[in-house]
């Protein structure tokens, strides 16, 4: 199981130890020095900024106020301390933040390690996510059960505060220091993504159905056929290369609207799909059964009148999306909107609604 520790982490992010073990630390070093001065002069700052890193404050104005250390720091003093006290760092560390005023992790679990929920993270952060510049990190869904999915991943990492907020569609909002680590010790980017992880080949065959899972969660459909579209030649045909690597087959990429590269699994993969990547959308889990039952029904070939009549049947109860007609029916997305559109020249049915969310409802005589 691969593990990042603290010291892996980008120079930016900054730390904070318990008391106990900052003054152990800190006497450890001076002593090492002669002083405090020799000591600053090693690390290239002043004895105040020094001397404020061993207090774990600063003042400004007569008040105290928290200092953190930088990661950069703790590096260069690493070769100069003992096996015990440096074996004692990562247990003693109480916060970890992002340079200035970003909202901090408290009680960090380190190292990070590679688990699903590590890796559901950093698949949604590619899908549905923005870490752009400076600016704090959201995910964006309009499915509650992956927004709450997320929150509860992220406390992989420590004591974790999350805000709820909404653009045009809800997010949820979490310290910059995750995203910071992530993207560097994965070397990968959150905002217009080119890549999924290397090190995502190399890991357990639960972390990459997690990581599937999560990206087709947001960048999927299961309405026809399974399909993920995504901007970039490189990003979609690293994603066929780890669905390949559990079996999956894939059908040729293909370049659809936008700019968008899009892949489909292979009909006859449909079901080990289901078992080793699948959904935790509701909608797609519900979408995804229908396709395989759909490949298993026993009336193959129906008369146009019998569909006509199935489909009358469904919208008599309330109106239907396409896809809801599809599902109960038991035929293709295409054919069932085919047979709508027919039934709507006749002016049995209609249509309410805008693109791919309109509802079809039976004409009222």
């Amino acid at each position: 199981m691969k593990t990042w520790h603290v010291w892996d982490f980008p120079e930016t992010i900054y730390f904070s130890f318990n008391e106990n073990f900052r003054k152990e630390f800190f006497d450890s070093l001076f002593k090492k020095f002669g002083g405090i001065r020799p000591a600053g002069r090693f690390f290239g700052i002043s004895q105040m900024a020094i001397k404020q890193y061993a207090w774990g404050y600063s003042v400004k104005n007569k008040m105290k106020h928290p200092q953190s250390i930088p990661i950069s720091f703790l590096k260069k003093s690493m070769s100069l301390l003992n096996g015990d006290i440096n074996e004692k760092i990562e247990d003693n560390i109480i916060l970890i933040k992002a340079k200035n005023r970003g909202t901090p992790v408290y009680n960090p679990k380190l190292p990070f390690q590679e688990s699903p929920a590590f890796y559901r993270v950093v698949a949604h952060m590619i899908g549905d996510g923005s870490a752009p510049g400076r600016k704090v990190p959201y995910y964006a869904n309009t499915c509650r059960e992956l927004i709450n999915q997320f929150r509860d991943d992220l406390n992989i990492f420590g004591e974790v505060r999350t805000y709820d907020g909404k653009l045009t569609v809800p997010i949820i909002s979490f310290p910059k220091v995750i995203t910071d680590i992530l993207s560097y010790i994965l070397d990968v980017k959150f905002s217009y993504p080119d890549r999924i992880p290397k090190q995502i080949f190399n890991a357990s065959e639960e972390c990459k159905s997690a990581f599937l899972r999560a990206l087709f969660d947001d960048e999927g459909c299961s309405s026809k056929g399974i399909v993920i579209g995504m901007k970039g030649d490189n990003l979609i045909s690293e994603l066929k290369k780890l669905l390949e690597t559990i079996g999956i087959k894939i059908n040729n990429l293909f370049n659809s609207n936008g700019g968008m590269v899009s892949l489909s699994i292979n009909s006859k993969s449909i079901e080990l799909f289901k078992d080793k990547v699948g959904f935790s959308h509701p909608s797609k889990i519900k979408n995804l059964n229908f396709a395989i039952s759909r490949k298993y029904r026993k009336m193959r070939t129906r008369s146009i009148d019998e569909l006509n009549g199935q489909i009358l049947s469904v919208l008599k109860n309330k109106p239907c999306a396409t896809i809801e007609i599809a599902n109960i029916i038991q035929l293709t997305l295409g054919h069932t909107l085919r047979y709508l559109k027919l039934l709507e020249k006749e002016n049995k049915v209609t249509r309410d609604g805008f693109k791919n969310r309109f509802l079809w409802s039976i004409v009222k005589v």
